[in-house]
């Protein structure tokens, strides 16, 4: 025994410093992550938002295009070229920041403009870097003028307008301090028009898929009216990259945080090994007890049933709540044994009133119980044994502990035969919703506390509650509001569902079974 005990101790040690050391590389890589994901949340919303910009731009040049081109018919009264002619396009180009010029165009080339006046000699539009052609328009990007100037201009039959070489400029200064690249191009990115930044060819690699890069990311912002998209991207720089005081900085406060938590989880689970121990303790000793809350019709207060609810008192630790030794007993596979410990001495205790009051007995249980032959034969041979008919119990159950539905239709067809009755608990929530309600054949439905707290407030379930109600009146079944705390509720709940049942504080909070009996007439 003397020579197990330093071997014992050594892997206590053993195991807590494995703690330790998890518990600190973990912390470690969440604080970093985290700086990693703060960085990417503020680089991400800042192309995004660059994104958006461009496209805004992007769309009202095409707004300012589209309004020239509207004015087509009224430049063609004149001759071309004439000084009226010329007079008009200067007229109607002022008030269009992102278009520098308005011309006229034969054969390809621009033989007069609003800003140029008459050429000389004409300018062909043969030259150029690309050449897209766009609805009744044809694109040219980076068109030759003449020696050091280029332009983007779009023309068709006898008319070209000249694009603001400044219309993308500002976008430059961003571009360049930030590290960013833009591609304007159609929606489906088959033409790229524009491209601003150091790095477009990259991107324009990701976004044909001729390139991959774990560090680069993207986003789109496109104007499926327009025909236009604006593709921004750069590259995720390591956080914190070749700076050694952040970095142990950062592995100091791991250090602690992370100690600190260890210490936490060692303790915690030494509670939990001791308060798993305890309830185990508490089922065989029978320490567990029971409260009951009524259940009243609300057309004229009178209690159809009762529901049992489950409490436990340790005689060290005090009271402890179900929301915490319930997981506690589903993780641990104590809940099947919970579930019978309550049916069987639940029962035993209310027997007398079931007998005496035309009340019924409502018992919460796993949908794991239901299935279960174990938990059948319990029941029903408490049942038996007390002399309680199965119509006086009714079993709830919820979605959260589902096992196959078509297990607990069968399960639920054995117990009709035997009079006892299902309701589906929690009803509006996630754990119980339409698709169970149409699966299942319950005899209750009951409306979570979530909904009968809109009544009388601006919540979203107020707007759910109504066509609940409507439902509800063309089913067959018995309807409990859960939760009913207060005068309004209960008015309104009179008003529009007066065949309805009820439960809360506003009648009755749950009591022992010795106040209980005080309120029922048997």
């Amino acid at each position: 025994m003397l020579s197990t005990m330093p071997l014992q101790i050594l892997k206590i040690i053993h195991h807590r410093i494995s703690i330790y050391s998890l518990s600190i590389v973990l912390t470690f890589g969440v604080l970093y992550g985290a700086g990693l994901g703060i960085y990417y949340y503020y680089i991400h919303e800042k192309i995004e938002n660059y994104a958006d910009l461009i496209l805004a731009r992007s769309d009202t040049l095409i707004a300012e295009v589209k309004q020239i081109d509207g004015l087509r018919q009224e430049f063609a009264v004149y001759e071309p070229c004439s000084s009226q002619y010329l007079d008009v396009l200067r007229k109607r180009l002022w008030p269009y920041p992102l278009i520098k010029d308005i011309a006229y165009v034969d054969d390809e080339k621009i033989i007069c403009s609003a800003l140029w006046g008459k050429l000389n000699s004409p300018v062909s539009l043969n030259l150029f870097r690309n050449k897209v052609n766009r609805g009744s328009y044809t694109w040219v990007f980076d068109a030759f003028i003449e020696e050091n100037i280029t332009a983007n201009v779009l023309y068709t039959n006898n008319f070209a307008i000249t694009l603001s070489p400044f219309v993308f400029q500002r976008f430059w200064e961003e571009a360049n301090k930030m590290d960013f690249d833009a591609i304007i191009g159609d929606f489906k990115h088959e033409n790229h028009f524009f491209m601003i930044g150091k790095n477009t060819q990259l991107l324009e690699s990701i976004e044909h898929n001729k390139t991959h890069s774990l560090l680069y990311f993207t986003e789109h912002s496109c104007d499926r009216a327009n025909d236009i998209c604006v593709i921004v991207g750069t590259s995720l720089s390591l956080f914190f990259k070749n700076n050694s005081y952040i970095l142990v900085f950062l592995f100091s406060l791991s250090f602690i945080i992370g100690f600190l938590i260890g210490t936490l989880y060692i303790n915690n689970l030494s509670h939990k090994q001791s308060l798993l121990t305890r309830l185990e303790n508490a089922i065989l000793n029978r320490e567990l007890h029971f409260v009951y809350q009524p259940i009243y019709r609300v057309k004229d207060r009178g209690i159809t049933g009762v529901e049992v609810l489950l409490r436990w008192t340790d005689p060290q630790i005090g009271y402890i709540g179900p929301d915490i030794f319930i997981p506690l007993a589903e993780k641990n596979g104590l809940i099947n044994k919970i579930s019978q410990y309550v049916v069987e001495h639940a029962i035993r205790e209310c027997a007398p009133l079931l007998l005496n009051n035309n009340i019924t007995l409502s018992i919460n249980v796993n949908c794991s119980d239901i299935c279960s032959a174990e938990f059948r034969e319990k029941l029903l041979s408490t049942l038996k044994k007390e002399n309680v008919a199965g119509e006086s119990i009714i079993l709830e159950i919820t979605e959260r502990q589902s096992s196959g539905t078509d297990d607990i239709k069968q399960a639920m067809d054995f117990f009709k035969d035997t009079g006892v009755m299902f309701a589906l608990d929690d009803f509006g929530t996630g754990y119980s919703n339409l698709n169970w309600l149409s699966l299942l054949d319950v005899d209750e439905i009951k409306i979570d506390k979530s909904l009968t707290d809109s009544i009388g407030t601006e919540s979203i379930n107020k707007h759910i509650l109504p066509g609940l109600i409507e439902m509800f009146k063309k089913i067959p079944k018995i309807v409990v509001f859960e939760g009913v705390e207060t005068e309004m509720q209960y008015q309104f709940l009179k008003e529009n569902v007066p065949e309805c049942c009820a439960q809360g504080w506003y009648f009755a909070k749950a009591v022992p079974l010795s106040e209980l009996r005080a309120v029922l007439p048997g």
